[in-house]
């Protein structure tokens, strides 16, 4: 019995060594890939184009297209029946 547990303990070891020497890496570098591309000045960036890209759209006269504000009446119909149903 106590071959076994040793065996098992020592297999265990092994599968636990190969697992972080082959896919935990991989998902280690994945996961510092996205942090580093995510820095705060990246995010700064983003955001302030992301508002003035909403100002020069309210400059606009219209914003949609004639199908993409059916569309969008559509879809918000929808979200409004869907919300005011009793279920």
């Amino acid at each position: 019995m106590r071959i076994f547990i040793y065996k098992l303990i020592i297999s265990f070891l092994v599968i636990f060594f190969l697992y972080h020497s082959t896919i935990g890496y991989t998902i280690y570098k994945f996961q510092n890939k996205i942090y580093s591309s995510l820095n705060k000045k990246l995010v700064e960036d983003i955001k302030s184009k992301i508002r003035v890209e909403i100002e020069n759209s309210l400059k606009k006269d219209k914003i949609l297209e004639r199908d993409d504000a059916i569309l969008l009446n559509k879809i918000l119909k929808k979200l409004s029946s869907e919300i005011n149903s009793p279920n």
